[in-house]
């Protein structure tokens, strides 16, 4: 089962998803397709963690060809892993809706988010409307997504996306709030997700390559892809962070040891990545060993 891109190093490959493996604008992978079935080719595994849900999550790996791989989902409150990746998670719980998957849930479940929320909302007055209080049709005219895709985003388990448009000054207000209730809100690329707090995304990568690290009985290396600020624990966590250009050409204020920042935006960027790391490896050694 190990794949490499240096005589026998296992590597694994972490993609946020909206504005760095998607395009922006149309939400489509089309870009990177090509870089992404290169490395299936390759045998690299390339593990979604966003804040997009199992549902969308799901549908994505099916358009892509991509089976046996883990997900980090909902900004890593939950990572969902099948039964033929063959990693060692026999103890977890089944998925919900996701037969012959497993899940380990980091954060809290939907139904508490809500009841949390729910406080915050009543001592602050604001109404912190999230894809919960709209229906799919609002879904699409704020994101431009289709139908289908508005209704899969809204499908959540394990945490809530906030559609309010408020000043800086007035979410770094609530933080305060959201901490009192044992949750975390992070800024994406567009909305606000409110999640259990001291889940993030760093966790599961880590989680997930103590997994393969089990598995192939031997130091896994990654590399991480993100865009934004909520991407920073992912970044954080790997061996080769990458930062893509946000759709303005800028980049966001990052710091993290090692991270290369990447002109390319978006889908663009993501592919000049992970040109990059198969240019320098020459694509010796990738594939099974």
């Amino acid at each position: 089962m190990t794949t490499c891109f240096d005589h026998g190093s296992p590597w694994l490959v972490f993609t946020d998803l909206d504005g760095t493996l998607l395009d922006w604008s149309n939400y489509s992978p089309a870009i990177a397709r090509p870089a992404m079935l290169r490395l299936r080719e390759l045998g690299v595994p390339v593990v979604f963690c966003s804040s997009k849900t199992a549902t969308e999550q799901r549908a994505l790996r099916q358009e892509l060809g991509i089976r046996s791989i883990p997900s980090i989902v909902e900004n890593g409150a939950a990572i969902i892993v099948p039964d033929s990746a063959g990693l060692p998670t026999g103890h977890w719980d089944e998925a919900p809706g996701e037969p012959g998957r497993r899940v380990l849930v980091l954060g809290l479940r939907l139904d508490e988010v809500q009841a949390r929320l729910a406080r915050v909302r009543a001592r602050t007055g604001l109404p912190l409307l999230g894809y919960r209080d709209i229906d799919d049709a609002k879904l699409v005219e704020l994101t431009g997504l289709s139908p289908s895709a508005a209704h899969r985003a809204r499908q959540r388990d394990y945490s809530e996306t906030l559609i309010e448009e408020l000043p800086h000054e007035t979410w770094n207000l609530l933080r305060d709030e959201f901490a009192a209730e044992g949750l975390e809100c992070r800024h994406g690329g567009r909305f606000h997700t409110v999640t259990g707090a001291g889940t993030d995304k760093g966790k599961a990568v880590k989680t997930i390559l103590e997994l393969y690290e089990r598995a192939y009985e031997r130091p896994v290396k990654s590399i991480g892809l993100g865009d934004s600020a909520n991407d920073a624990p992912l970044l954080a966590a790997v061996t080769r962070p990458f930062l893509v250009a946000r759709e303005d050409g800028t980049w966001a204020n990052l710091r993290i040891d090692g991270m290369e920042r990447i002109g390319g935006r978006g889908p663009y960027g993501w592919v000049e990545a992970i040109d990059l790391i198969l240019s320098e490896a020459g694509d010796q050694g990738a594939g099974a060993a």
